[in-house]
Protein backbone atom coordinates (compact mmCIF):
# COMPACT_ATOMS: atom_id res chain seq x y z
CA UNK A 1 0.00 0.00 0.00
CA UNK A 2 2.66 2.47 0.73
CA UNK A 3 4.24 2.06 -2.85
CA UNK A 4 0.84 2.15 -4.56
CA UNK A 5 0.54 5.24 -2.31
CA UNK A 6 3.96 6.98 -3.52
CA UNK A 7 3.49 5.93 -6.87
CA UNK A 8 -0.22 7.72 -6.91
CA UNK A 9 1.76 10.87 -5.49
CA UNK A 10 4.24 10.74 -8.50
CA UNK A 11 1.96 9.87 -11.13
CA UNK A 12 -0.27 12.91 -10.07
CA UNK A 13 2.75 15.65 -9.57
CA UNK A 14 3.89 14.32 -13.17
CA UNK A 15 -0.19 14.82 -14.56
CA UNK A 16 0.21 18.01 -12.94
CA UNK A 17 3.09 19.68 -13.96
CA UNK A 18 2.62 18.92 -17.59
CA UNK A 19 -1.40 20.70 -17.19
CA UNK A 20 0.56 23.69 -15.99
CA UNK A 21 3.20 24.09 -18.31
CA UNK A 22 0.56 23.76 -20.83
CA UNK A 23 -1.58 26.18 -19.53
CA UNK A 24 1.81 28.66 -19.61
CA UNK A 25 2.20 27.79 -23.12
CA UNK A 26 -1.02 28.56 -24.17
CA UNK A 27 -0.85 32.08 -22.38
CA UNK A 28 2.56 32.94 -24.17
CA UNK A 29 0.35 31.84 -27.46
CA UNK A 30 -2.53 34.13 -26.59
CA UNK A 31 -0.23 37.08 -25.69
CA UNK A 32 1.86 36.56 -29.16
CA UNK A 33 -1.17 36.07 -31.10
CA UNK A 34 -3.06 38.79 -29.73
CA UNK A 35 0.25 41.19 -30.54
CA UNK A 36 0.56 39.82 -33.85
CA UNK A 37 3.66 37.86 -33.63
CA UNK A 38 5.67 40.61 -30.96
CA UNK A 39 5.83 38.87 -27.67
CA UNK A 40 7.35 42.18 -25.83
CA UNK A 41 5.91 43.45 -22.49
CA UNK A 42 3.18 45.53 -24.08
CA UNK A 43 1.11 44.87 -21.32
CA UNK A 44 3.51 46.58 -18.89
CA UNK A 45 3.17 50.21 -17.67
CA UNK A 46 5.95 52.22 -19.33
CA UNK A 47 5.58 50.62 -22.97
CA UNK A 48 3.19 53.37 -24.30
CA UNK A 49 4.18 57.28 -25.09
CA UNK A 50 2.34 60.91 -24.86
CA UNK A 51 3.23 64.33 -25.55
CA UNK A 52 2.62 66.52 -22.23
CA UNK A 53 3.26 70.10 -21.34
CA UNK A 54 5.53 70.65 -18.42
CA UNK A 55 3.49 73.73 -16.79
CA UNK A 56 6.90 74.42 -14.80
CA UNK A 57 8.42 75.42 -17.71
CA UNK A 58 5.84 76.52 -19.88
CA UNK A 59 6.16 80.58 -20.71
CA UNK A 60 2.72 80.68 -22.89
CA UNK A 61 4.61 82.01 -26.23
CA UNK A 62 1.67 80.94 -28.40
CA UNK A 63 3.46 78.62 -30.36
CA UNK A 64 1.22 75.37 -29.76
CA UNK A 65 -1.91 77.50 -31.42
CA UNK A 66 -0.08 77.30 -34.30
CA UNK A 67 2.53 74.58 -34.35
CA UNK A 68 0.60 71.63 -33.98
CA UNK A 69 -0.07 69.66 -37.07
CA UNK A 70 -3.81 69.53 -35.82
CA UNK A 71 -6.45 72.29 -37.07
CA UNK A 72 -7.51 73.13 -34.05
CA UNK A 73 -4.41 72.13 -31.76
CA UNK A 74 -4.70 69.26 -29.71
CA UNK A 75 -3.15 71.70 -27.02
CA UNK A 76 -6.25 73.13 -24.94
CA UNK A 77 -6.44 75.40 -21.71
CA UNK A 78 -7.68 73.95 -19.03
CA UNK A 79 -8.49 76.02 -15.57
CA UNK A 80 -7.96 74.36 -12.03
CA UNK A 81 -10.52 75.03 -10.08
CA UNK A 82 -8.83 74.09 -6.81
CA UNK A 83 -6.64 76.71 -7.40
CA UNK A 84 -9.01 79.47 -8.77
CA UNK A 85 -9.65 82.39 -6.60
CA UNK A 86 -13.09 82.46 -7.67
CA UNK A 87 -12.61 86.66 -8.99
CA UNK A 88 -15.83 88.83 -9.60
CA UNK A 89 -13.12 89.93 -12.54
CA UNK A 90 -10.81 87.15 -13.54
CA UNK A 91 -7.67 88.09 -15.72
CA UNK A 92 -7.88 85.26 -17.67
CA UNK A 93 -11.13 86.42 -19.16
CA UNK A 94 -11.81 90.16 -19.16
CA UNK A 95 -9.38 92.32 -20.30
CA UNK A 96 -9.68 95.85 -18.14
CA UNK A 97 -9.42 94.96 -14.70
CA UNK A 98 -11.17 97.84 -13.41
CA UNK A 99 -14.14 97.24 -15.17
CA UNK A 100 -17.75 98.11 -13.34
CA UNK A 101 -18.91 94.57 -12.33
CA UNK A 102 -22.67 95.52 -14.31
CA UNK A 103 -20.73 95.19 -17.52
CA UNK A 104 -17.89 92.76 -17.36
CA UNK A 105 -20.58 90.07 -19.53
CA UNK A 106 -20.22 92.52 -22.50
CA UNK A 107 -16.67 94.09 -21.74
CA UNK A 108 -13.54 92.81 -24.26
CA UNK A 109 -12.41 89.51 -23.70
CA UNK A 110 -9.02 88.49 -23.17
CA UNK A 111 -9.54 84.78 -25.36
CA UNK A 112 -10.14 85.80 -29.14
CA UNK A 113 -12.38 83.24 -29.27
CA UNK A 114 -14.21 83.56 -25.60
CA UNK A 115 -14.17 80.38 -24.98
CA UNK A 116 -13.56 81.33 -20.95
CA UNK A 117 -17.25 80.81 -19.74
CA UNK A 118 -17.51 82.73 -16.32
CA UNK A 119 -20.74 81.64 -13.93
CA UNK A 120 -22.10 83.17 -11.07
CA UNK A 121 -22.11 81.00 -7.78
CA UNK A 122 -24.29 83.06 -5.49
CA UNK A 123 -26.64 85.18 -7.82
CA UNK A 124 -24.92 87.88 -6.84
CA UNK A 125 -22.86 90.30 -9.15
CA UNK A 126 -20.16 90.89 -6.74
CA UNK A 127 -20.15 87.23 -5.67
CA UNK A 128 -17.48 84.50 -5.93
CA UNK A 129 -17.48 83.09 -9.61
CA UNK A 130 -16.04 79.78 -11.56
CA UNK A 131 -14.34 79.89 -15.05
CA UNK A 132 -14.01 77.26 -17.13
CA UNK A 133 -12.76 76.64 -20.88
CA UNK A 134 -14.60 75.98 -23.56
CA UNK A 135 -12.75 73.29 -25.30
CA UNK A 136 -14.96 73.40 -28.41
CA UNK A 137 -13.76 76.65 -28.84
CA UNK A 138 -10.28 77.02 -27.09
CA UNK A 139 -7.55 77.07 -29.88
CA UNK A 140 -4.41 76.98 -27.80
CA UNK A 141 -3.30 80.78 -27.65
CA UNK A 142 -1.96 80.51 -24.17
CA UNK A 143 -3.36 84.40 -23.86
CA UNK A 144 -6.16 83.78 -20.77
CA UNK A 145 -3.00 81.25 -18.96
CA UNK A 146 -0.35 83.92 -19.61
CA UNK A 147 -2.56 86.49 -17.95
CA UNK A 148 -3.45 84.04 -15.19
CA UNK A 149 -0.11 83.31 -14.49
CA UNK A 150 1.11 86.68 -14.57
CA UNK A 151 -1.43 88.32 -12.50
CA UNK A 152 -3.55 85.69 -10.91
CA UNK A 153 -3.39 82.29 -9.02
CA UNK A 154 -2.13 80.60 -11.53
CA UNK A 155 -4.74 78.07 -12.13
CA UNK A 156 -4.83 78.24 -15.55
CA UNK A 157 -2.71 75.99 -17.84
CA UNK A 158 -2.19 74.31 -21.25
CA UNK A 159 -2.29 70.73 -22.05
CA UNK A 160 -2.21 68.42 -24.94
CA UNK A 161 -5.13 66.64 -24.52
CA UNK A 162 -4.39 63.06 -25.46
CA UNK A 163 -7.77 61.94 -27.33
CA UNK A 164 -7.01 64.93 -29.37
CA UNK A 165 -3.47 63.90 -29.92
CA UNK A 166 -1.81 62.23 -33.06
CA UNK A 167 1.04 61.19 -31.26
CA UNK A 168 3.19 61.78 -33.79
CA UNK A 169 6.79 60.34 -33.62
CA UNK A 170 8.41 64.07 -33.89
CA UNK A 171 5.91 66.91 -32.23
CA UNK A 172 6.15 69.69 -34.01
CA UNK A 173 4.88 71.92 -30.81
CA UNK A 174 8.05 70.07 -28.65
CA UNK A 175 10.35 71.69 -31.97
CA UNK A 176 9.54 74.88 -32.22
CA UNK A 177 8.59 75.38 -28.27
CA UNK A 178 11.45 77.97 -27.27
CA UNK A 179 10.84 76.69 -23.57
CA UNK A 180 11.57 72.95 -24.31
CA UNK A 181 8.00 72.71 -22.30
CA UNK A 182 7.16 69.83 -24.53
CA UNK A 183 8.33 66.33 -23.59
CA UNK A 184 7.51 62.30 -24.37
CA UNK A 185 6.42 60.40 -21.29
CA UNK A 186 5.64 56.84 -21.02
CA UNK A 187 1.96 56.19 -19.54
CA UNK A 188 0.05 52.75 -18.57
CA UNK A 189 -2.59 52.28 -21.12
CA UNK A 190 -5.20 52.86 -18.38
CA UNK A 191 -4.06 55.98 -17.48
CA UNK A 192 -3.58 58.61 -20.47
CA UNK A 193 -3.52 61.77 -18.25
CA UNK A 194 -7.02 61.41 -17.70
CA UNK A 195 -5.99 60.70 -14.12
CA UNK A 196 -3.31 62.44 -13.65
CA UNK A 197 -5.17 66.63 -14.55
CA UNK A 198 -8.30 64.79 -12.62
CA UNK A 199 -10.96 66.05 -15.05
CA UNK A 200 -14.08 64.93 -17.09
CA UNK A 201 -13.45 66.02 -21.09
CA UNK A 202 -17.18 65.08 -21.29
CA UNK A 203 -18.57 63.51 -24.19
CA UNK A 204 -16.70 62.45 -27.11
CA UNK A 205 -13.93 65.09 -28.08
CA UNK A 206 -12.58 63.56 -31.34
CA UNK A 207 -14.90 66.04 -33.17
CA UNK A 208 -13.92 68.46 -30.44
Amino acid sequence: MADDGKLHRREFLTVSGRIAAACALGGLATRVLMKGGDNSDFDKPGTRYAWRINPDNCVFCGQCATACVRRPSAVKCVNDQKKCSLCVVCYGHVKDQYVDSKKINTAPKVCPNNAVLRKDLTGGIDGPHTYTIDQSRCVGCAECASRCSEHGSQSMFLIIRPDLCLNCNECEIAKNCPAEAVERVPIAPEDDFLGEYGMNHGPTQNGM
